[in-house]
């Protein structure tokens, strides 16, 4: 034994002796086994993970419906719209704002166009049974009256009814006649007045002067306008004006846009001072629940008011914090960075400790800081940009494990779902209830999944677990001593969203599976379909090999089930290891049906290349054909670098009667390899 240790002692020293001493040894090692991409995709992920948490620095934390457990108080004095007050302002704007009226310029010109007709219109009239009924009749009620008024139809009389009608026109646009029935003044009713839009501007005028409520009070109106026209015409134009009016044509119309742009401007002035509350630092802002419930509030969660009240606060403090104290500020991002730093040293730790094929796999990395960047983009959306309850995060969670479940193993995606439920939790300010709901949830996901072997595994997975959230949540609410109705709302949105996650991982499975360049066992099932076309190939030009894969197929799967390894994987590997035999099957024992063999006529060394090749051969087909990566390493490495025995016993007796005393090399007769690998190792290949 002493000179062997001697050996031993003597070698190691050599190799301490042949490593430099300034580091350089340890940076090629570095970079040869991969750790420098590695380190790199790390510091990438941890880079967008805090810039994903920095934003915002201390996020508002408050949501409508809300449980508030105690009294919330100011940090500093701020002013805050009052949706309440707005609207008491827009109230009191309406009643304090003089309504306007408009004259109505197309009626009083109908009015005068009709009357300057009338004289034309009768004058062939010669007595009144000769005007036709409607219009006219009016205007010709007995001989005089229809005598005055073909006299009107040319000469001075003519033009002095053109007089008349033109001073009719002006006191017909100065005089206030509106509908009895049009009431929107009054909602003015504090102001008193009215604008009225005179042809000279506006004025203002009484309330009570605007209505004409008494038939009386009307007809004085009207005859005050037709006084100045020849009595014997005068009656019926009267009657004519107050036929108009009494159906409901006034003469001034409210103006709706015009008494619009004066509330507003009333509103503008009163806004500025009325419409919002003032708050100094330690008011209460929002009571308790308790608080609420004592009082009577109708609402106990978290009202729009409320909210919008807190809003506000937050902006303001932060405001205030970053003009007075900004080291503040920079010591919350120090502090937050050095945490998700310590979790991410976490992560990279358990991943080279656990799966250090990962560091090698520099695309297996970069996959895997893709997904939880992309779990934890997708926690921040739906709570801080959607408003979702913060218990929709289980759904980003568990969709991570789950891929994690399929990618590696079980003890994997468990500690990373615990390492991203911390990440998650830490992003959306969350509480240990919170996490506990995230981890229970990842617990039911990965301790369920071992295999997919049927379309609906994922959805009883999550099935499950949604049922699992729910009672965990209703735990954690009892112990925090949260309301019944507050705890269902939240267990709703968990159970619901952890239901969710069985659907929406059971839709991007292929897109999974392509990723990371594995085969579930529902695919494994699909490329047992003896309907597939390299399947269908084998049984037809190389049956004996075909025959021979199946029978096998039923030996791997029933031993690699009792050891627990993946009975199916080994199944589908057998069936599809030996494809490349398809390519010249007469050259494998299994097949051949006549009594000599072909490899009589051939030299030990062509025989040779001949049973290698199928190994060759057949990886080829397994690329034209598509058939998952993981099956690659049945078909490559079935063989290992065993030696041909046969052709190998073959060369060396032609050998030694050929008079040659050297045995051919084994290295010669042994199959290329590589050797056979673990499936993870497969996997990471």
């Amino acid at each position: 034994m002493w000179p062997f240790r001697e050996k031993t002692r003597q070698r190691r020293i050599e190799v301490r002796k042949s490593i430099p001493s300034d580091g350089k040894a340890f940076w090629r090692r570095f970079h040869r086994d991969g750790a420098a991409g590695a380190a790199l995709i790390a510091a990438l992920f941890y880079v967008c993970a805090l810039l994903m948490d920095a934003w915002p620095i201390e996020p508002f934390p408050y949501r409508l419906g809300q449980y508030i457990s105690s009294d919330v108080h100011a940090r500093v004095s701020f002013r805050v719209y009052s949706p309440e007050k707005a609207k008491d302002a827009r109230q009191e704007a309406i009643e304090i704002t003089p309504a306007t009226f408009r004259p109505d310029t197309a009626l009083v010109d109908e009015i005068i166009a009709e009357l300057k007709k009338i004289p034309n219109d009768l004058a062939a009239a010669t007595q009144p049974a000769d005007v036709e009924e409607g219009f006219l009749q009016q205007f010709a009620q007995g001989p005089e009256e229809l005598a005055a008024w073909r006299r009107l139809a040319g000469g001075d009389a003519r033009k002095e009814y053109d007089k008349d009608l033109d001073e009719l026109r002006g006191q017909l646009l100065r005089t206030l006649i509106v509908r009895t029935e049009d009431t929107r003044a009054q909602a003015h009713r504090k102001a008193n007045q009215v604008w009225v839009a005179y042809p000279g501007g506006r004025k203002l005028e009484d309330i009570e002067r605007l209505f004409t409520r008494k038939s009386e009070t009307l007809k004085a109106k009207v005859g005050g306008l037709t006084f100045h026209f020849d009595g014997g015409i005068r009656s019926s134009i009267t009657n004519h004006l107050l036929g108009l009016f009494m159906k409901g044509r006034p003469l001034y119309l409210y103006d709706a846009e015009t008494t619009k742009r004066d509330i507003e401007r009333q509103i503008a002035l009163i806004s500025s001072q009325r419409t919002s509350d003032s708050f100094e630092a330690g008011d209460r802002l929002v009571s308790s629940m308790h608080n609420k419930a004592a009082a009577g509030a109708k609402t106990l969660g978290l009202t729009e008011t409320e909210l919008q009240r807190l809003r506000e606060e937050h902006r303001k403090y932060f405001q205030a914090m970053a003009s007075n104290a900004p080291w503040r500020i920079w010591a919350r991002v120090v502090g937050r960075s050095v945490m998700l730093l310590l979790v991410t040293l976490l992560l990279c730790f358990y991943v080279a400790h656990y799966q250090p094929r990962i560091i090698q796999n520099h695309w297996r990395a970069f996959a895997l800081a893709v997904v939880l960047l992309l779990m934890l983009a997708g926690s921040k959306v739906m709570v801080f940009v959607l408003g979702l309850n913060p218990h929709a995060a289980v759904l980003p969670v568990l969709m991570a494990v789950i891929i994690m479940v399929i990618a590696y193993d079980q003890r994997f995606a468990l500690a990373l779902g615990l390492i991203l439920s911390v990440l998650v939790v830490l992003q959306l300010r969350g509480d240990l209830g919170l996490l506990m709901v995230m981890l229970a949830g990842a617990a039911g996901c990965v301790f369920q999944l071992r295999e997919i072997r049927t379309r609906s595994k994922l959805v009883e997975v999550a099935a499950i677990t949604a049922g699992g959230v729910f009672v965990v949540i209703w735990a954690m609410g009892l112990v925090a001593g949260v309301p019944a109705k507050f705890i269902l709302f939240d267990s709703l949105w968990g159970a619901g969203f952890a239901l969710l996650v069985g659907f929406l991982v059971q839709g991007i499975l292929p897109i999974i599976e392509r990723s990371f360049r594995i085969a579930t066992s529902m695919t494994l099932l699909e490329w047992c379909d003896a309907s597939k076309p390299l399947l269908k190939r084998l049984a037809m030009e190389a049956p004996g090999t075909y025959n021979h894969s199946l029978q096998l197929g039923t030996m791997c799967e029933t031993a690699a089930e009792a050891i627990g390894a993946r009975g199916l994987l080994a199944r589908v590997g057998a069936y599809y290891h030996d494809i490349g035999k398809a390519n010249k099957p007469e050259y494998f024992v299994e097949n051949q049906t006549e009594t000599a063999s072909k490899h009589a006529k051939l030299s030990p060394a062509m025989s040779l290349l001949i049973i290698i090749g199928h190994v060759k051969d057949g990886l080829e087909m397994a690329r034209e054909y598509g058939l998952p990566r993981v099956l690659y390493e049945f078909v490559g490495t079935h063989h290992g670098t065993t030696l041909v025995q046969y052709f190998y016993n073959a060369a060396s007796q032609q050998s030694r009667h050929a008079g040659n005393d050297r045995a051919p090399e084994e290295v010669e007769f042994r199959y290329p390899g590589p050797k056979a690998a673990s499936e993870q190792d497969a996997r990471e290949a």
